[in-house]
């Protein structure tokens, strides 16, 4: 597949979410749940998402990530221990720039989409603004793998 790569100017945007480690392998186990807790919280809440399910992945080590997933709302929410407020981009990273494309297709071909932006910063000598990426599910669980939509942020450094 190929991929168009854009640079998009990005404001923090609130998310409800849950917060966990896990490997590449271990994601899809703690996704589903993580998903489930946030909806389940937002409708005792009275809150409606106000775009995509989205995760955001910080690299702590060799294919190891700290992990925030759940959904976009449009004011911070109080969280009740296990579902939490986050922002994206991440606090430490502030509004910017971010290198973005969509993956069409089956989650495990995410990898690819990666490997394109990263080839498009290091062509366009564009460096990466820390280990933060997120990645927002513009399709849901019901979706054939093959129609599944993915679109990927990666904050960029200002130049």
């Amino acid at each position: 597949m190929s991929y168009e790569i854009k640079v998009q100017r990005i404001e923090s945007r609130p998310v409800a979410a849950v917060r966990f480690r896990a490997t590449v392998a271990e994601m899809p186990q703690h996704m589903g749940q993580a998903f489930g807790a946030v909806m389940a919280y937002l409708s005792r809440a009275g809150v409606q998402p106000s775009g995509p399910a989205v995760s955001r992945y910080d690299m702590i080590g060799e294919g190891e990530f700290n992990v925030a997933a759940g959904f976009f709302v449009s004011h911070a929410v109080e969280g009740d221990g296990h579902v939490v407020a986050v922002e994206l981009p991440a606090v430490e990273l502030p509004a910017g720039e971010v290198a973005c494309t969509t993956h069409i297709g089956p989650y495990e071909g995410l990898p690819q989409a990666y490997e394109a932006i990263e080839a498009w910063m290091k062509q366009r000598r564009r460096e990466a603004a820390g280990l933060t990426i997120w990645e927002e599910y513009l399709t849901g669980p019901e979706t054939q793998p093959e129609q599944t939509r993915t679109d990927i942020y990666w904050p960029l450094k200002p130049r």
